[in-house]
């Protein structure tokens, strides 16, 4: 029994021993297994931290700061009237510089008809809308300001009744309001099967919850930029620079920086010890040295400037910008003050045609706008008045607008090539004035007219006086004056 006992215990003591073996083996797999999760874990949120922060690198490097067209809008309206800490001075004179040449003198309505008194009716109305809108003068050049703002137009007609002040015999006119999107907001709904078919034009009023509705025949809407597949997204030419702008004015403030801290040499005293430098201080307030006076000191003298690598690549910074603004707004380089990179005269000449080229597209838009306006105020008018029926009714199709282009090419080409042309009986004289700017064939005919009629009528005065006084001499001669009267006759 004592035996069996024995060898019991020692087997229990065994399978002790195993099954603690067993235990420390699996605790010490468990810990593996841990410090895999753990190592793993870890990888996985370094791969991530990585991730992450080369996105945000990524974000944080780009070449557009403007992808946005309200944010971008906002930023050029801010630029505009000067509230915005960059870009203030290059964005007015961009806009004001493309709204001057895109317009030029105005738009000039013309009749299309054979003869202008076809028209006349027409083109009195239109002169009479025109000039009641002051589309004819400073309105004119404020919407198309508006324009390089915000990159579309968006105009509303509404009647005005002129019972109690009639406007050149007139009891009532349309009205043009310009409606900005920066304040309104406003959405343009169009045709489903037409994308520039523009049925209505809506917003919501601050504060109020229904929305504002216009309909087709009582507004005008033109884009200017951005796709046509969009109607609502219409980025302004500016828009596209906007970045390069901002660099612009910054590196021109770093350059004054660098001026105003740098703009005159630094004096440096070098001493061999310590002391020496102390000695040389002293001495230096003491006498109350400025520059100009002589010293003598032990030690070298010096002057200390900047290194002007840097300034050298700000300036080759604002060249760059300039001319990446330049091409993409067609403003010319010395307009925006680069003068010394005109290499000559004729350079300087041949870049104004560059912005004439450029606002080509926004000339023509121009034309439909103004088109539409007309068409839409003669339609409104003809209802008001009730002329729709009537053989006084307005008919847009008898007259025209145009944007006269006055660029010294366009002079250029009338002096070297229609005068000559003239010259040798290959154009008429009409057709070389009809190529003139500013200049009314019609009314031009009409003067030369009543210029000819006059000179006739001169010519008929002088020869009856003539006469009168031939035979009063003739009658004074005596005799002779019946053969005065009868060669007279």
């Amino acid at each position: 029994m004592a035996i069996f006992n024995t060898r019991a215990k020692q087997q229990i003591r065994e399978l002790t021993g195993k099954l603690e073996t067993a235990q420390t083996a699996a605790a010490a797999a468990r810990a593996d297994a841990a410090d895999a999760l753990k190592k793993a874990n870890r990888i996985q949120e370094l791969l991530v931290d990585n991730i992450l922060s080369v996105t945000e690198v990524e974000q944080r490097y780009v070449g557009n700061d403007y992808r946005d067209y309200g944010t971008a809008i906002q930023a050029i309206s801010d630029k505009y009237i000067s509230k915005s800490e960059w870009g203030c001075v290059q964005t007015g004179t961009i806009i004001d510089l493309r709204a001057a040449f895109i317009l030029g003198e105005g738009i000039k309505v013309v009749h299309k008809t054979d003869t202008k008194a076809e028209a006349e009716t027409e083109l009195q109305f239109a002169n009479d809308f025109l000039e009641y809108n002051s589309l004819d003068a400073e309105m004119a050049q404020e919407l198309a300001k508006e324009v390089e703002i915000e990159g579309k137009l968006a105009l509303r007609l509404k009647w005005d009744d002129l019972k109690n002040d009639p406007f050149r015999g007139r009891t009532g006119l349309p009205s043009v309001r310009f409606i900005s999107w920066l304040a309104k907001k406003y959405t343009v709904t169009p045709d489903p099967n037409d994308y520039m078919w523009f049925k209505t034009l809506s917003w919501i009023e601050s504060g109020k919850t229904e929305k504002t509705t216009i309909n087709e025949p009582e507004f005008v809407y033109k884009k200017f930029g951005g796709r046509i597949t969009d109607p609502n997204d219409a980025q302004p030419k500016i828009m596209k620079c906007l970045t390069e702008i901002d660099r612009l004015d910054r590196a021109l403030r770093d350059l004054r920086e660098i001026l105003h801290l740098f703009a005159s040499p630094t004096p440096d005293f070098e001493c061999a010890t310590a002391q020496d430098a102390k000695a040389l201080i002293a001495y230096l307030t003491d006498t109350n040295w400025r520059i100009g006076k002589a010293i003598v000191h032990i030690g070298s003298f010096s002057y200390k400037s900047p290194d002007t690598a840097g300034v050298t690549n700000l300036i080759a910074e604002i060249e760059t910008t300039t001319k990446m603004i330049s091409g993409t707004t067609g403003v010319p380089i010395h307009y925006l003050g680069l003068l010394d990179l005109l290499k000559n005269r004729a350079t300087g000449d041949n870049t104004r045609e560059l912005v004439m080229a450029a606002t080509t597209r926004e000339r023509s838009i121009w034309i439909g706008a103004y088109t539409e306006l007309i068409e839409k105020a003669m339609a409104m008018f003809n209802a008001k008045t009730g002329s729709a029926q009537k053989s006084t009714k307005l008919d847009p199709e008898k007259i025209g607008v145009t944007i006269p282009l006055i660029s010294q090419d366009h002079w250029n080409n009338l002096q070297n090539v229609l005068i000559p042309a003239f010259t040798a009986g290959i154009v008429s004289k009409e057709f070389v004035a009809s190529q003139i700017p500013g200049v009314d064939m019609d009314d031009e005919a009409a003067k030369a007219e009543a210029a000819d009629a006059s000179e006739l009528e001169s010519a008929k005065r002088e020869l009856e006086r003539m006469r009168t006084e031939r035979l009063a001499a003739a009658a004074a001669g005596g005799g002779n004056g019946g053969s005065a009267v009868e060669d007279e006759q």
